[in-house]
């Protein structure tokens, strides 16, 4: 009974030295990764969780990637970890966090919001897969109030290279109702998309390592995109490579059923000029399905302009 005891509590004590050299080595990467990223601030941190668990809490989080356009911030951000399983990290964000995008400002809610992070067992600091989940996700901008069922995302990389397949999936969303006045005053379409989703393999120079500079994207391939909005269903697929300035070039494949009303929308969204939109209606009337009003449409994209021959139909957002 003796030996039992010392066991368990030589164990006890063994453990006990284990979580706190290793809390230690996590406070000092904490404070690395903070001094070398100068685009990731905080106004204070605690870390927590002895002796099962590494809980850090992270006070006034900030994200800054002007370069890009983004920066997002929010009160706390706590993130959680198994003490025997380090590798894998569960972020909880708060209910309300800030999104600044492209110059724009974003208010984003969600009563449970959280992020799963795994890295690779075998290569210390390199992303192995990670998911995202909004539950109801409400997204605010000036008087707009966008609201959705559910948001999901996730990267997994494929087989030990700098490859990541991409999912992301917008479930029940629901757009502003000034916002729908403005791009369907007719009321042709109902206040729900019935689907959104997009999958595709990301190529990078390096693998992702999160904590450190992003490394460049080189090559993109959508493997299936979907938007399906009553009589309207949008299909893509293809390929494009993304420039040092962050435009693409390249082909995306279209297949698109009741391409008049899309039309309609990306001239009423500011997208797509009157003209263009004028010039396009002419020129996809006689490549359509009469029957079914479907159109595949290979399109060209130089430096993020798709065009259909000479006609440019809209411009993609920079990276």
């Amino acid at each position: 009974m003796r030996l039992i005891l010392a066991t368990i509590v030589l164990a006890a004590i063994g453990y006990g030295t284990y979580w706190h050299i290793s809390a230690r080595g996590l406070e000092q990467e904490i404070a690395a990764t903070l001094d070398r990223n100068p685009h990731i601030s905080v106004a204070d941190y605690d870390l927590g969780g002895f002796p099962h668990r590494f809980d850090l809490t992270l006070d006034a989080p900030r994200l800054r990637l002007p370069e890009r356009g983004l920066e997002w911030h929010g009160p706390v951000l706590n993130i959680h970890a198994l003490s025997y399983q380090p590798h894998h990290v569960i972020a909880v964000f708060p209910p309300e966090q800030m999104l600044w995008l492209n110059g724009q400002e974003w208010t984003l809610r969600s009563p449970d919001a959280r992020a799963s992070v795994v890295m690779d067992r075998n290569r210390s600091g390199i992303l192995d897969r990670a998911n995202l989940v909004f539950d109801t996700p409400e997204f605010t901008r000036l008087s707009e109030l966008h609201k959705a069922d559910s948001l999901r995302a996730s990267v997994t990389r494929s087989n030990d290279t700098a490859d990541y397949d991409v999912a992301l999936e917008l479930s029940g969303y629901r757009p502003d109702e000034g916002v729908m006045s403005a791009l369907d005053p007719n009321r042709s379409l109902p206040p729900m998309l019935a689907r959104s989703r997009a999958l595709a393999t990301l190529r990078f120079d390096s693998p992702l390592q999160p904590g450190m500079a992003a490394p460049d994207l080189i090559d993109i391939t959508i493997t299936e995109m979907d938007i399906i909005w009553g009589d309207i269903a949008v299909q893509a697929s293809g390929r494009l490579q993304p420039d040092v300035a962050g435009t693409l070039s390249g082909q995306l494949d279209l297949r698109i059923t009741r391409w008049d009303q899309v039309l309609d929308l990306l001239v009423a969204a500011e997208v797509m000029a009157p003209d263009a939109a004028q010039m396009a209606q002419m020129l996809l009337t006689s490549l359509s399905d009469r029957d079914s009003g479907q159109l595949d449409l290979p399109l060209r994209v130089r430096q993020s302009v798709m065009s259909f021959g000479p006609v440019a139909l809209g411009m993609l957002p920079r990276l």
